[in-house]
C-alpha cells in the first residue's frame, strides 16, 4: 500500500496548485478524485509539462490537463496484469480502483516490478561540462575555505550530487571548469576512478558560458552544460529526448518556481491609490542552470572575453538558432543561496533517511 493522501486532488484546483501538490508527492502522480475518492483522471509531471509548453494559464482547473481515461487495475490485484499493463502503456505508477472506481492503492514499478521493469541504462558519450570556476561570493562564510563545488550537501558535495545525477542516465563524460581553488577540486577527483573525469583550467574567470571556449577541441557532439551547484531530480533522458525530437541547437531546462509577496502591494497612478493586492503569488518558469547544446554554438564564446550563458543564448536566438525551454515539474534547489542550500540538505537528507548533515 502506497500513501496515497498526499497523491489525491479536486478537479477544480488550479494548475498551479497540482505543481505545488505534485512537489509534494513521492509518486510523481496526482489522482483527480471527488469526495468519495472516486477516480475521475490522472496528472504525471508530463502532463504539466505539456502544459506550460503550451502556454495553459496557471489559473486554470487540473482537469482540463488531466488524462481523462487513466489505465487502472481493479481490484483484487493481480500482479502478472499489472505487469503486462505497466510494459505495455510505459507505466510508472498504476491506480488500483473498486467496482465503483474508488481508489483503493496505487501500484510503483520502482517498488514493485523494478526487476522486471528496469533495464540497465546504455551509457553515453555525449559529454557533460560543470562550470565549477567561479568563486560563489553568495557563500562566501563556506568559499573562503572551500571552492562552492566542494561544499558539503549531506555526506557528499554539492558537485558530487550534480555528476550523480547524470550518472544515473547513463552519463559518464565529464569535465569540470576550474579555476578559484583548483588544486583542492583536483585534488578531491584524483581518487575517484568510477567517472571519467578531466578539467578544463580557465587562466581567468570567464563567466558562466565563458570556458566553453576551450571545449572547441573536445566537442563534437551534442553535450550538456550545468551549473555546479544545482541539485535536482529531473528526468534527464526525458530532456535529451525532447531536444533531439525538436532538433533545437540549445535546450535551457526551466523548473516552475512559486514567489510569494510578504507585503500588500500598492499600486497608484499620480500618487492615487488604484488598488492593494495583498500578499501575492506569482508563478514564473526559471533558468534551472542546465542546458542541452550543439557544437555549432561554441563559434559565439572565445578565450579573450567574459561570457555568461544568457548572452550567448541570446547571441545564438539573435542569429536564428532554435532555442527552446523544456519545463519540469521536480525538486530543484540552487545551492548556490543560503536558503536553498538549508533547504537542500533537508532535502537530501530526507532522502537519506539521516539527520546527520
Amino acid at each position: 500500500m502506497t500513501d496515497l493522501e498526499n497523491a489525491f486532488v479536486s478537479p477544480n484546483i488550479t494548475l498551479i496548485d497540482a505543481i505545488k501538490a505534485l512537489n509534494n508527492t513521492s509518486e510523481q502522480i496526482l489522482l483527480v478524485v471527488n469526495e468519495n475518492k472516486q477516480l475521475f483522471g490522472t496528472v504525471t509531471d508530463g502532463d504539466i509539462r505539456r502544459a506550460l509548453i503550451e502556454k495553459i494559464d496557471f489559473d486554470k482547473p487540473v482537469a482540463t490537463i488531466m488524462k481523462k481515461k487513466p489505465v487502472v487495475l481493479f481490484e483484487p490485484v493481480n500482479k502478472n496484469i499489472a505487469l503486462q499493463l505497466m510494459k505495455k502503456f510505459y507505466l510508472r505508477q498504476l491506480p488500483v480502483v473498486n467496482r465503483n472506481k474508488t481508489v483503493v492503492d496505487m501500484i510503483l514499478w520502482k517498488d514493485i516490478f523494478k526487476e522486471e521493469l528496469e533495464e540497465k541504462v546504455p551509457k553515453k558519450t555525449n559529454s557533460v561540462i560543470i562550470m565549477a570556476g567561479g568563486k560563489g561570493k553568495r557563500l562566501d562564510l563556506f568559499t573562503k575555505i572551500l571552492p562552492k563545488p566542494l561544499i558539503p550537501v549531506g555526506d557528499k558535495p554539492i558537485v558530487e550530487h550534480v555528476i550523480t545525477n547524470f550518472k544515473k542516465y547513463g552519463f559518464d563524460n565529464f569535465f569540470i571548469s576550474v579555476n578559484y581553488k583548483k588544486e583542492m577540486i583536483k585534488s578531491y577527483f584524483s581518487e575517484d576512478s568510477k567517472s571519467n573525469i578531466s578539467f578544463i583550467e580557465e587562466k581567468k574567470y570567464l563567466g558562466t558560458a565563458g570556458a566553453l571556449s576551450l571545449c572547441k577541441e573536445i566537442v563534437n557532439d551534442t553535450f550538456i552544460v550545468s551549473n555546479c551547484d544545482i541539485i535536482m531530480d529531473a528526468d534527464i533522458e526525458d530532456f535529451f529526448k525532447y531536444h533531439k525530437k525538436n532538433k533545437c541547437d540549445a535546450t535551457i531546462l526551466g523548473t516552475v518556481q512559486n514567489i510569494k509577496i510578504p507585503y500588500g502591494v500598492l499600486n497608484a497612478y499620480n500618487g492615487i491609490l488604484e488598488s492593494i493586492t495583498e500578499k501575492p503569488e506569482y508563478n514564473f518558469i526559471v533558468n534551472a542552470g542546465v542546458y542541452i547544446l550543439e557544437p555549432k554554438l561554441l563559434k559565439f564564446v572565445d578565450d579573450t572575453k567574459k561570457t555568461d550563458m544568457t548572452e550567448l543564448l541570446i547571441t545564438a536566438q539573435e542569429n536564428n538558432y532554435n532555442i527552446h525551454v523544456y519545463p519540469i515539474i521536480c525538486s530543484w534547489f540552487d545551492v548556490g543561496q543560503w536558503d536553498e542550500y538549508k533547504k537542500a540538505v533537508d532535502h537530501v537528507n530526507s532522502m537519506n533517511n539521516t539527520n546527520d548533515v
